[in-house]
């Protein structure tokens, strides 16, 4: 995985996103500016500037991103290379939509009861899924 950054969060292994060097270094020279013209249009050093054209630096500090991106006037997401496979939005499900409709209407006292009735449903299914998985290690269910 060369120049990714993968970074451990809980039990999920997520992709930092990563400064697009050939982007920064792009904008700077459609403008027709320097990097020295660049840091006094955004205040950011020049050596970090030509880090971040070359490569070099992979985490800036956040204020130095907007710094940038307001120099150049774009959003600070045009400085980053983009996710190869964004993470699709899911449409929430009519039914959690209905629930949650329902128990807005509730007096909290009802809420509480449905809650403890969830969370006996819930814990009885993962009883159920805990037996099966020991049945079938056991060699005691069919298939």
């Amino acid at each position: 995985m060369a120049g990714k950054t993968i970074q451990k969060t809980g039990e999920r292994m997520q992709e930092q996103p990563r400064i697009d060097a050939a982007q920064i270094r792009a904008l700077r020279r459609q403008r027709g500016w320097t990097q020295k013209e660049l840091l006094f249009k955004s205040g950011v050093d020049q050596s970090l500037i030509s880090d971040l054209e070359n490569g070099k630096k992979v985490g800036p500090r956040i204020d130095t991103m907007v710094a940038l991106a307001r120099a150049f006037g774009v959003s600070v997401d045009d400085l980053f290379v983009p996710r190869a496979n964004p993470m699709p939005v899911q449409p929430p499900d009519p039914q959690l939509i209905r629930i949650q409709a329902l128990l807005k209407k509730m007096t909290p006292e009802d809420q509480e009861l449905v809650i403890t009735f969830a969370r006996f449903i819930i814990a009885h299914r993962r009883r159920a899924e805990y037996s099966q998985r020991k049945l079938e290690k056991r060699g005691l269910l069919e298939e």
